[in-house]
């Protein structure tokens, strides 16, 4: 989900080879009901969102910073409830990857222990660095729990910040300030109803590959006091004092948080009744950075949706790459609208309508780069449908193909639903989508459910299946 421009470049490389012609804030709760298809064999598309599982997750995370900003000492309660029966709790390592522990960071499971605890926690390697735990840790039941059992964990661990930088983590200063970040930090629940755990493989490259529930989750960062913490949520600035200060949020509904330390200059506004803080190391680079994302949650919300979450936190870094989506937060590199409009697009694709990054990361990935080039006008060639390699394909068999990987997700998985929205019409298309958007707010998306709202669009549904998109 983070977005490279250099991979824009490589793209624009293998376009070159190709020889086809180029021509509101908060959260609407509606029905909680599954949607059903009439009798004409269209999906009754919900008049808005639907309310989040009642029987979501809940967890309480902790960050302590150190004042040095190179380790965090975490704390993690978890209360499940699980919809297929468990013999134990699996999280996803994503600290331990094996690009991320190269650039100096890692996690460290210092002890787990469940309520139905049967025995010490196990590690499963993952595709993890060799010199991690792993990629899993899994948490063992004494004996096999039903399905609709509640089930509670505790976890604690450490945390460092490398000073190399790479993407969710790291450490940088700018000018006299030094800033730290982290996001996917803590260990992960790797659940997806009707399916079960998510044991896929890390990746070796830049992307995402976990999947998780949307979690009601109550988030607290202690951080150096003449430090501002930028973070998931909408915490309020406590008050000075002391070697510490304390910033705590609670958001209904998330699958993932983001965390951001330093002498942040901070602005805070409202568009549209969504509170945006946007902080960075300057008051400029701050400033011109307020209206590209005060553009994009307009232009975003008016095309998909009320704005999912009542707030968007943004923390500009003293770093490099593109920008990082968290639910309600985003954690940008860069300073282009490109990137704003992308990530703040992943709010309603991927924070809200989830998917599984593993094996279908084009769900969120090709449509934030589909949403950003509609607000940008910037829709990419009908050549990129050429690109080599089906669209919906798992992630891991890009191997060390990253630059594939950005190619055939982001650029051709766009230039798909560009091409399907053209072949559809563009009114009936978008009504699709935002049909979609309702009928799978809060859940995890798979390309059968958007295969369902598409049901009515048979010309939509060929471009997608000609692309390898859809089965």
């Amino acid at each position: 989900m983070s977005l490279r421009l250099a991979a824009v470049a490589l793209t624009a490389a293998l376009l070159a080879g190709c020889t086809s012609s180029t021509s509101g804030h908060g959260r609407r709760a509606g029905s909680p009901s599954t949607p059903s298809a009439t009798s004409s064999g269209r999906l009754a598309c919900p008049a808005s969102y639907l309310a989040p599982e009642p029987q979501r997750p809940r967890v309480r995370l902790r960050f302590d910073v150190g004042a040095e900003l190179s380790t965090v000492r975490g704390s993690e309660h978890v209360e499940f409830t699980p919809d297929l029966p468990i013999t134990e709790l699996v999280f996803r390592l994503t600290a331990n990857t094996a690009p991320t522990v190269a650039a100096g960071n890692r996690i460290v499971i210092d002890s787990a222990t469940a309520a139905h605890g049967g025995g010490p926690p196990r590690y499963g390697a993952a595709g993890a660095a060799p010199s991690t735990q792993g990629g899993l840790l899994r948490v063992p039941f004494a004996s096999p729990v039903p399905a609709g059992t509640t089930v509670t964990a505790d976890i604690t661990f450490t945390i460092t910040l490398g000073d190399r930088s790479f993407d969710r983590f790291g450490r940088a200063r700018d000018g006299a300030g030094r800033y730290a970040w982290f996001g996917s930090a803590q260990p992960l629940l790797a659940w997806e109803r009707g399916h079960g755990w998510h044991t896929e493989p890390m990746l070796q490259f830049a992307a995402e590959s976990a999947t998780s529930e949307a979690m009601r989750t109550d988030l607290t960062v202690t951080a150096p006091a003449s430090d501002t913490v930028i973070m998931s949520g909408d915490p309020a600035d406590p008050p000075a004092g002391g070697a510490t200060r304390t910033w705590h949020s609670t958001i209904d509904a998330a699958r993932d948080v983001s965390v951001a330390v330093g002498p942040f200059a901070v602005a805070d506004t409202t568009v549209d009744g969504v509170k945006l803080r946007v902080g960075a190391p300057s008051a400029n680079e701050r400033d011109g950075l307020v209206p590209l994302f005060q553009l994009a949650i307009t232009e975003h919300s008016r095309r998909f949706g009320p704005f999912p979450f009542p707030s968007l936190s943004v923390a500009r870094l003293p770093s490099g790459g593109g920008g990082i989506e968290y639910p309600s937060s985003i954690l940008m590199l860069d300073d282009s609208q490109l990137v704003a409009v992308h990530e703040t697009a992943h709010q309603w694709f991927y924070a809200m309508v989830g998917d599984s990054q593993a094996r279908h990361a084009w769900l969120d990935e090709a449509f934030a780069s589909y949403a950003e080039q509609l607000v940008d006008d910037d829709a990419p060639p009908r050549a990129a449908l050429d690109l080599p390699g089906a669209i919906d394909r798992p992630t891991a068999s890009y191997g060390r193909g990253e630059g594939l990987y950005f190619s055939i997700v982001y650029t051709k998985g766009a230039a798909a639903l560009h091409a399907a929205r053209a072949a559809a019409g563009a009114g009936r298309f978008d009504a699709a989508i935002r049909c979609y958007v309702n009928a799978n707010a809060w859940r995890i998306a798979n390309p059968s459910d958007l295969e369902a709202a598409l049901r009515g669009l048979p010309a939509a549904l060929a471009v997608l299946r000609k692309a390898h998109a859809l089965p």
